[in-house]
């Protein structure tokens, strides 16, 4: 019976040792992670074994657990965690664990395993007003873009497709030809946004990053090109969603290095 039962452990340790083997954990952050709000993250549990499969697994990371019943050799598998990142700028590569109770629950053991690479958490937007830089002369300091539109200057003359507001059609071309002349307008876009870190509202550099971080999501949701300047720095201003997270990246790091307060 003793013979037994220690022949039981024995097996039992091995199985459950072979069972934390070459496992890797990799956490994959969304494109952006702000200051205090909690955020969806992936955890990825990758079995790099190559006949084996990877049973009964728990990851412990930021006192949350997450189940994995079974990973097959070769592949990975991922799951979603509510996770709160405190504080801007980048952060250190966490910690997690993996537990296992193969192959019966017995014994737990667990393994410590490093995520690779740093997480980078934007400064928590702040609503705030908008700048009076913001929109001079109002709309009537529009510009036109080179996208397609309804309100711009007339960028070229094409044939009748059908579908296009009758308010496009060039009716002297068309008296000349044999067929519908439309107008095709660009856009218009407003004047563009230099947010100056030094003189927006707040008494602390942390409070004037949250309302640029806010500044900066808001104007660019509304189509305007937004750029930055703050202490020996100066971005210009510029539309899509790379420029956008490349201003929350500057926000993020800005004056961590050094004293630009």
């Amino acid at each position: 019976m003793v013979s037994a039962l220690l022949g039981f452990m024995a097996v039992s340790g091995v199985l459950g040792k072979w069972n934390l083997a070459r496992l890797r954990v990799e956490l994959v952050p969304p494109d952006e992670i702000y200051d205090g709000v909690a955020t969806l993250v992936k955890v990825t549990l990758i079995n790099e074994r190559r006949w084996l499969p990877a049973f009964f697994m728990e990851i412990w990371l930021d006192s949350q657990k997450t189940f994995f019943p079974l990973v097959e050799a070769g592949y990975g598998q991922g799951k979603n965690l509510t996770m709160t990142f405190n504080g801007r700028g980048e952060h250190a590569p966490a910690q997690s664990v993996v537990r296992s109770r193969f192959p019966v629950n017995f014994f737990i053991r667990e393994l410590g395993v490093e995520i690779s690479g740093p997480i980078l958490v934007f400064p928590r937007p702040v609503a705030c007003q908008m700048p009076l830089q913001a929109d001079p002369g109002g709309y009537r300091g529009a510009r036109h873009s080179q996208h397609k539109g309804e309100s711009g200057d007339i960028t070229r003359i094409r044939d009748y497709q059908g579908g296009e507001p009758l308010k496009q059609i060039h009716w002297k071309l068309t008296a000349r030809h044999d067929q519908l002349k439309i107008k095709e307008l660009s856009a218009a876009s407003r004047a563009p946004v230099v947010l100056d870190l030094q003189s927006l509202a707040g008494a602390t550099l942390e409070q004037r990053l949250s309302s640029a971080t806010w500044l900066v999501n808001e104007l660019t949701r509304n189509g305007r090109a937004v750029g930055l300047k703050g202490r020996d720095m100066e971005i210009s201003p510029d539309l899509g969603q790379r420029h956008r997270l490349l201003l929350l990246q500057i926000l993020a790091c800005y004056g961590q290095d050094k004293d630009a307060s």
